[in-house]
């Protein structure tokens, strides 16, 4: 399976209406030949969040930026988690000594 690799920008909000308006606004960009990753993971088996909820989950990591007209922002990537590896407990008998 082809990794997901796509991208997401959020900038500061210019004006907001409210309370509730959000802070930083933005969109996420996934490159036309990685598609068929997105599709590939959202085929796989949820798991649950916090409220015990099934969901599919998604990586995202952010870097502050700035543009080239002097513009703060956050550009970030967008991926497929990675995979858990169980690590064992087990101490073999040389470790001991």
């Amino acid at each position: 399976m082809t990794e997901l690799n796509a991208s997401f920008s959020l900038f500061p909000s210019q004006e907001k209406k409210s309370e509730r308006s959000p802070d930083y606004s933005g969109t996420i960009e996934i490159p036309a030949d990685q598609i068929n990753a997105l599709v590939a993971h959202l085929g796989t088996a949820p798991e649950n969040n916090w409220k015990d909820e099934p969901v599919l989950k998604l990586r995202i990591a952010g870097w502050k930026n700035e543009s080239e007209s002097g513009l703060k922002y956050l550009k970030g990537l967008v991926s497929v988690p990675m995979a858990q590896t169980a690590t064992s407990t087990q101490t073999s008998e040389t470790d001991l000594f």
